[in-house]
């Protein structure tokens, strides 16, 4: 049996590992859904690049708040590469997403830990 799981499954430990908890705060219920649709669709796409994938992924992404929409931008590379976050952004038509931090293992990032670091944090109170 494998332990498998899709992207959508492991989005948010992955953001977490890349931005801290705290970016993940403002997230709601349905930013939550919104955010695992998007990174399923993005999961697709990487199998059959047809442009309604990218039409759903705007879709989904239009749905959450603006002020968490730059989490799906830095989740397109989950499924996919760093580099494909903006192609895809732009070709979906979405806001500009503007200074949003950098995620910790992409090129030039920290290459930090966040979601270990905060639990050693944590675990040392």
């Amino acid at each position: 049996m494998s332990d498998y799981q899709p992207p959508a499954a492991t989005v948010l430990n992955w953001l977490r590992s890349n931005l801290g908890g705290r970016a993940l705060a403002p997230l709601t219920g349905t930013d939550t859904k919104m955010l695992r649709a998007a990174v399923q669709i993005m999961e697709g796409w990487g199998y059959d690049r047809h442009p309604s994938l990218i039409h759903a992924f705007s879709c989904v992404v239009n749905r959450m708040q603006l002020k968490t929409q730059w989490l799906a931008f830095h989740a397109i590379a989950h499924p996919l590469d760093w580099s494909d976050r903006q192609k895809i952004w732009d070709a979906a038509e979405l806001d500009p997403i503007g200074n949003v931090p950098k995620c910790s293992f992409e090129p030039g990032g920290s290459h930090v830990d966040h979601a270990e670091l905060e639990a050693k944090e944590g675990g040392a109170s």
